[in-house]
């Protein structure tokens, strides 16, 4: 009898002994769930009030973000960019000059000016140089990787369910998960994607959403998930996106 329960005995230290081994392995397996908020301001309903708005909940909340906005918006609200181009947890993107739909634009040179045009307004407003976009209403076409190429841009945050960054001469896509932050239920949904995460998460805000509601967002996602890694688009695409040229 004391051989069996010595070797009950062996057997539990045995499968302890295991335990305390891969436990640590079974959690640095698990990946943080990753959300990025995207800030995205398309008109001047409320601007700069809510651009300094936005500012000081991401300093509150401490977290990273990336803002996006058009080269028309830059030159006539310059501190929109000043804003977040001080701060280095901020990457800022541009989304053509005067927000417009690319893809009816059937003329490859009219579209690429209106890229570019956005980017350069955007780059010399913050001492920049910026390398992420986003598509006015998420419209493009085929000749969207072209044009981003020929105008310095390294990474699209066009789509919701992508992204997509430039590697060994061309786009590649990876997926994510996109939620609009306007909607009531995004909450809800993001948090239960949240649990088990499998892909990036992009949260999108325009500038007709009140700071209020973001702020009540981001603390609904901090009071849900406790571990959760709110990234810029230079973290997620592992691509150095905002350059500061005083920095």
């Amino acid at each position: 009898m004391r051989i069996k329960y010595v070797g009950i005995i062996v057997i539990a230290v045995l499968i302890l002994i295991g335990v305390v081994i891969l436990l640590p392995i079974y959690f640095q397996q698990q990946p943080r769930p990753t959300v990025m908020l995207s800030f995205n301001i398309i008109n001047n309903e409320n601007i700069p009030k809510w651009c300094n708005d936005l500012a000081s909940i991401l300093q509150k909340h401490s977290i990273k973000a990336t803002v996006f906005i058009t080269g028309e918006l830059a030159k006539s609200y310059p501190n929109c960019v000043t804003l977040f181009s001080s701060k280095n947890t901020v990457d800022i993107g541009s989304s053509t000059y005067n927000y417009s739909d690319l893809a009816p634009v059937s003329d490859y040179s009219k579209a690429l000016e209106e890229i570019k045009g956005g980017k350069i307004t955007v780059d010399n407003i913050g001492e920049l140089d910026s390398k992420v976009f986003r598509a006015p209403y998420g419209s493009t076409d085929e000749n969207i990787y072209s044009l981003l190429t020929n105008s310095g841009i390294l990474a699209d945050f066009s789509y919701t369910n992508q992204y997509n960054k430039y590697e060994n001469g061309q786009f590649i896509k990876y997926d994510m998960i996109a939620y609009d932050g306007s909607n009531s239920s995004s909450l809800t949904e993001l948090s239960k994607s949240l649990l088990s995460p499998k892909k990036p998460v992009m949260v999108n805000f325009d500038n007709s959403v009140p700071v209020s509601q973001i702020d009540s967002f981001i603390a609904g996602i901090k009071s849900k998930i406790s571990n959760v890694d709110f990234t810029n688009a230079s973290e997620l695409t592992n691509i150095l996106l905002t350059v500061r040229k005083n920095v």
